[in-house]
């Protein structure tokens, strides 16, 4: 939009040439331009160049005026511009959570926001604009060691101090961070202080928590630990109980335990399948408990019908041990461990991987334990002549890798381990 000014002077430079014109035309009978050539009038051409000039002038001043205008305007607009940006930047400045510095390099301070002089307890009509840091700050009289100014003015980098302030009774932490210019100069610092006490009252809980949380798995350790003796002790009673009904039997479910696990271990099963196979071989007579002890004790051989009744004790002890809740992965193992891998065992005559792996290994350390001890209707083998029949039984009644490891750790056991 053009100035009324600028307006007013083009209008009058126009009126002037104008009027010039028709007054050299009036009475002089020629028009303006006939003055310019050279055969007419040389004097009479200056006035003309003069009413010319003024004319292009009056346009000049009138731009002039114009662009003048428009850049007093842009000047006004970028004004009120700064001045709304100061004051926004002025109010988040004060409206900061935290206390906000801003220090030169010879450490008088060049702004402070509200928190800060709260903080300080300055009253609202001192400023604290060129005063040391260290004076309004630390209350120093000289720069203290323990600020981090000092650290960020050999590193040139951001340094922090966490302190309690025993006033405020808050904990605060401040950082200096350094502002470098263009060519790389500390021209100011940036001095932050924030109240973290109630970030450091939650970590106090959190660890609270944690070490809570660690007691309280330490105590369900512990308990889990006295849970599992107590486990043992009583899987360990019910063994001896069982093997207690007969003489004969004494200590047989723990050797074969022994021997059944260092089976296993040597073999590179799971902790879990070598737990469950060493229940499984302290409790797998368990079954004899419903069977005469006149038939268990019986020194000739077993008719039919007391075949029928000891060879039952595998069905018999699935169905003592079934209500049990935690046993049921011993079960299959406990009723298969009579079982052969060339089908001909008891009781479901179950043939080569139908048997469950563990009772093919319960089942070769039980025989080669009943072979090496006293029985009423035989005596004991030796180790060699019930060794050299577990190996010649591999692949009918044993399965073959379950022996090849059985003998390599017979052949290093020097004394029985209870």
């Amino acid at each position: 939009m053009r100035s009324k000014l600028s307006i007013f002077v083009v209008l009058l430079g126009s009126l002037f040439f104008s009027g010039y014109i028709y007054f050299d035309y009036l009475y002089h009978d020629n028009w303006i331009t006939s003055r310019f050539s050279p055969l007419k009038e040389p004097l009479g051409v200056f006035p003309s160049l003069l009413v010319l000039s003024a004319f292009i002038g009056s346009l000049v001043a009138a731009y002039l005026i114009n662009e003048r205008r428009k850049l007093l305007e842009r000047t006004k607009h970028s004004e009120q511009h700064s001045k709304r940006a100061a004051h926004e930047w002025t109010v988040t400045f004060d409206s900061m959570p935290y206390g906000v510095l801003l220090i030169d390099d010879e450490r008088n301070i060049v702004r402070a926001n509200k928190y800060f002089k709260e903080f300080v307890q300055m009253p609202e009509h001192e400023t604290a604009f060129n005063k040391k840091c260290y004076n309004i700050v630390c209350k120093n009289a000289h720069p203290p060691d323990y600020c981090p100014l000092q650290r960020a003015i050999v590193t040139r980098k951001t340094e922090t101090r966490e302190y309690f302030h025993e006033k405020h009774n808050k904990f605060m932490n401040e950082s200096i961070t350094p502002i470098t210019n263009d060519e790389g100069k500390v021209i100011s610092y940036v001095h932050v202080l924030m109240d973290v006490s109630e970030m450091k009252e939650k970590e106090k809980r959190l660890i609270q928590s944690k070490d809570a949380f660690f007691n309280m798995l330490k105590d369900m350790d512990a308990t889990n630990k006295e849970m599992r003796e107590v486990y043992d002790s009583l899987i360990t009673t019910l063994s001896n109980i069982i093997d207690a009904k007969s003489p004969w039997t004494r200590g047989h479910s723990i050797e074969v335990s022994w021997y059944a696990m260092s089976v296993a271990r040597d073999m590179g099963l799971s902790g879990t399948d070598i737990e469950a196979l060493k229940t499984a071989a302290l409790l797998h007579d368990i079954g004899k408990i419903g069977t005469y002890d006149v038939i268990l004790d019986k020194p000739g051989r077993l008719t039919d019908d007391e075949l029928v009744l000891i060879r039952n004790h595998t069905i018999k002890g699935e169905e003592i041990l079934k209500p049990i809740k935690g046993l049921e992965p011993i079960l299959p193992i406990i009723r298969a461990h009579h079982e052969r891998v060339d089908g001909a065992g008891y009781p479901d005559r179950l043939k080569g991987d139908n048997i469950p792996f563990l009772a093919r290994i319960l089942c070769v350390a039980d025989a080669y334990d009943a072979m090496v001890s006293d029985r009423p209707y035989r005596p004991s083998r030796s180790r060699e002549s019930a060794l050299a029949e577990i190996q010649s039984c591999a692949g009918t009644q044993f399965d073959p890798l379950i022996v090849q490891a059985f003998m390599k750790i017979t052949l290093t056991r020097e004394t029985p381990v209870f």
